[in-house]
């Protein structure tokens, strides 16, 4: 019995070879009540077992507020936090961060090709980990609207589409959460990985965004799921938390939910 093909390897998928994965997975990344919704959506997902397994998911032991995997920073204090969220910008502009896989080599071709070709079947394969990510870390959280990291106009007329928006579509379908555009990018800022340091990060991302008027009104209690594809150094994110809570006031609680870190 097969149900399509995997969209990493190429190879067909086979549903009992992936039945014995699939639930060692929905254990790792789930509690007891949330165990079946995680289970139906990787069952579901458009990966054979073999690639399902291999996903380099993030483990337990976490920075409570950016969600670094240990794994890739051993010095997590007895505060909860990494080393960079200790001696980072201001906490109170994003409530917290959280991710599912780790940024790895073949994780990053996989996003190139979905970033710059816009290949649907990954844009489905990408919201369903986003999707997951949820059931994971924010399900007790009742988000107003999920918004995401908009594109400068050139940027977007040079690719075509915005990646991010393509996920928020396919995640707030499944999580039933409306999708609303908050912000439009006024600056148009050199690719972050053009840029060496977490100071010129920074630096670029200042006063990046705007909020966009053409949005209706929002309650200034709002909570706010703010997505994105990758977390690096967190400061494209935060200063589209620090745009959002600008416009909306101190009462907005901004998250954010990216699927690597």
């Amino acid at each position: 019995m097969t149900s399509g093909m995997c969209v990493r390897c190429g190879g067909r998928i086979v549903a009992p070879q992936k039945e014995t994965i699939v639930r060692e997975k929905g254990r790792q990344l789930s509690e007891q009540t949330s165990y079946p919704v995680i289970y139906r959506m990787l069952k579901g997902i458009v990966l054979c077992g073999v690639c399902l397994d291999a996903l380099p998911l993030i483990g337990h032991d976490i920075c409570q507020r950016c969600g670094r995997d240990r794994e890739l920073q051993a010095s997590i204090g007895n505060e909860g936090l990494c080393r960079d969220c200790v001696h980072g910008e201001d906490d109170q502009i994003l409530v917290t961060n959280r991710s599912l896989l780790r940024y790895e080599k073949e994780e990053k071709d996989l996003l190139g090709l979905f970033k710059y070709r816009g290949d649907e079947r990954l844009a489905l394969y990408y919201g369903t980990l986003l999707a997951i990510a949820v059931q994971r870390y924010y399900r007790s959280i009742g988000f107003s609207c999920i918004s995401t990291v908009p594109l400068h106009p050139q940027r977007l007329q040079e690719r075509g589409f915005n990646q991010v928006n393509m996920l928020a579509r396919h995640l707030g379908a499944t999580i039933k959460i409306p999708v609303r555009p908050l912000l439009r990018r006024t600056k148009d800022t050199p690719k972050l990985s053009k840029q060496r340091g977490r100071v010129s990060r920074q630096e670029s991302m200042r006063e990046a965004f705007a909020w966009d008027d053409q949005n209706m009104p929002m309650p200034s209690a709002s909570k706010i799921l703010l997505l994105d594809d990758i977390y690096t150094t967190g400061s494209t994110l935060r200063s589209c938390a620090k745009t959002i809570r600008e416009h909306l006031g101190p009462s907005c609680e901004v998250y954010s939910l990216t699927i690597y870190r």
